[in-house]
């Protein structure tokens, strides 16, 4: 037990050093940063992105915004944690770009249908069967689509309760909220994911 205390209170001196180092911009200290916490945050962005690109591009924003916004970090709450909130903020702001840019055109796809008239199959121009498409796809995409789909706030929620398996505190901490309102979105989230799936 005391030694696990005294390895908790060398971690702590150690990342409070870090931060020092932060906070008068040395490089090295940021080197260090990336070099212990990249492959974290990069998990982190992963589970909300669809491609490396999207992670690979919220991961650099985090670390900018860790660069610029150091000196705003309050030691309340450990370093990783700020940097996870900040890493699923870069996320959300790059979903919510995509969304805007987005744009299904109908006009993109056609139904084919034989000589009585009966549907064959539905496919884009290209002639790709969109139903083997569709039946290809892996379960765990298609619900993590539908988590998408879900209202912000319980998309949010499930995506760090659920999906990447946080702590209803550490949730509390990244979204900025109580860990009552954490309760009752995961609550309300499952349920109505749940209406989503049975339909």
């Amino acid at each position: 037990m005391e030694k696990i205390k005294s390895n908790s209170m060398l971690a702590q001196d150690q990342e409070n050093h870090l931060i020092d180092k932060l906070l008068v911009n040395d490089n090295k200290a940021f080197d260090r940063l990336v070099r212990n916490y990249s492959s974290k945050m990069y998990a982190v962005a992963r589970s909300f992105l669809h491609n490396d690109d999207d992670a690979q591009e919220c991961l650099q924003k985090t670390f900018v915004q860790v660069f610029i916004k150091i000196h705003t970090f309050r030691r309340d709450a450990s370093l990783s944690t700020w940097l996870h909130r900040i890493t699923v903020n870069c996320a959300l702001m790059i979903l919510r770009a995509q969304k805007k840019q987005r744009t299904i055109s109908l006009e993109d796809f056609s139904q084919h249908y034989n000589e009585y008239g009966e549907r064959t199959t539905f496919s884009d121009n290209s002639g790709n069967n969109l139903e083997q498409i569709f039946e290809r796809q892996e379960t765990k995409t298609v619900i993590n689509e539908m988590i998408r789909t879900l209202p912000e706030k319980y998309c949010n929620v499930i995506q760090l309760r659920d999906i990447q398996e946080l702590s209803t505190k550490d949730t509390a901490e990244i979204l900025e909220i109580s860990e009552a309102s954490v309760k009752t979105q995961l609550h309300r989230g499952r349920l109505l994911l749940k209406a989503i799936l049975e339909i």
